[in-house]
């Protein structure tokens, strides 16, 4: 379970991206009277996870779908083709792709088959009461990280996060840090809108919704 809640952040990176991300096209959106009604978290027998939810953001309409085996992660905005959800789920990267179809199976579940033609059974997953979100976004340039527990941050230079959002299912403590880019200087955390930290990493237990942000300014 908690593999679900850290991949969740996925998404959330994709979507941050959009700046230097290709459009997603919505030509292929085809007229039907199918509607689509089948959202939430799936799970298979492998414990692969299958997330599908709507995306209304303006220029990214569509369907957002997340796909998290043990070892990939995967997901972004497809479209709608038929009856089915059809697209790639790279499509925030450059020379890469992804490219699945997600249809409806039996009475709640779910099909997809991926890029090597593999079916893929999901069915829906049963998921602990959330009591509360925390968001971590920035202001200004830089990247922010998390790890449960008290424990080192090591950010990742490769896939550097600007966003997260982790769902809470009990009191859980955590490690945040922030890092500037190049130029930028870490400031200070702010937390719900008040100025919270000067240390750019910090160790606390959330218990309740808590919206994060790391604030950047140019040297």
């Amino acid at each position: 379970m908690k593999k679900f809640f850290k991949l969740i952040i996925v998404l959330f990176i994709a979507l941050s991206l959009v700046s230097c991300a290709k459009t997603p096209d919505n030509s292929n959106n085809e007229n039907s009277d199918f509607v689509w009604t089948r959202v939430g978290t799936y799970e298979d027998e492998t414990g692969a996870t299958l997330m599908v939810s709507k995306s209304e953001t303006e220029g990214y309409e569509g369907w957002s779908v997340g796909y998290y085996t043990q070892d990939e992660s995967y997901g972004w905005i497809i479209q709608q083709e038929g009856n089915t959800l059809h697209g790639d789920l790279l499509g925030y990267e450059e020379g890469s792709e992804y490219i699945v179809t997600v249809s409806e199976e039996g009475e709640d579940g779910l099909l997809l088959v991926t890029p090597d033609a593999v079916e893929h059974h999901f069915k829906p997953m049963d998921l602990p009461e959330v009591i509360g979100s925390i968001s971590i976004n920035i202001d200004g340039l830089g990247q922010i990280e998390y790890v449960e527990g008290e424990n080192e941050i090591e950010f990742s230079e490769e896939y550097p996060f600007q966003s997260a959002y982790i769902n809470l299912t009990q009191p859980t403590v955590y490690t945040i840090g922030a890092k500037p880019s190049e130029g930028w200087k870490f400031v200070k955390w702010t937390l719900n809108g008040e100025d919270y930290s000067t240390e750019p990493v910090f160790t606390t237990e959330f218990n309740s919704d808590a919206e994060l942000i790391a604030v950047f300014e140019e040297e």
